[in-house]
């Protein structure tokens, strides 16, 4: 089962890593509001009060370094410069740590010897 593509759709994602620089949460929507995507520069120091004019971290709450650089279009692997109908997308499989013995399909089965 596949969704149709909308590109009209417009959403941007409700989480996102905390760490300085790290990058902003993923957005997607038509041409006419995202022309081009860029990339992230995560050693920007964007709480500068002393630059002319004084810059803040403003992506996301919280941010304390970073910065989206879209002044540039910087393609995919595809060869693609925009995130129009590009909304529905996987974060992958959960990170995790630690012993994870029962999370991912059946159970181990130990031989003894």
């Amino acid at each position: 089962m596949e969704c149709e593509v909308d590109p009209q759709m417009t959403i941007t994602a409700v989480t996102n890593a905390k760490w300085w620089g790290a990058p902003g949460p993923l957005q997607c929507g038509p041409k006419s509001l995202y022309p081009q995507t860029g990339h992230w520069d995560y050693m920007y120091a964007c709480n500068d009060i002393w630059a002319n004019p004084p810059e803040t971290c403003d992506a996301y709450e919280g941010q304390t370094g970073g910065k989206a650089m879209n002044d540039a279009a910087y393609p995919n692997a595809a060869g693609r410069t925009d995130v129009e109908g590009c909304c529905w997308w996987g974060r992958g499989v959960i990170q995790t740590s630690g012993e994870q013995v029962y999370c991912f399909g059946n159970p181990p089965t130990y031989k003894y010897y």
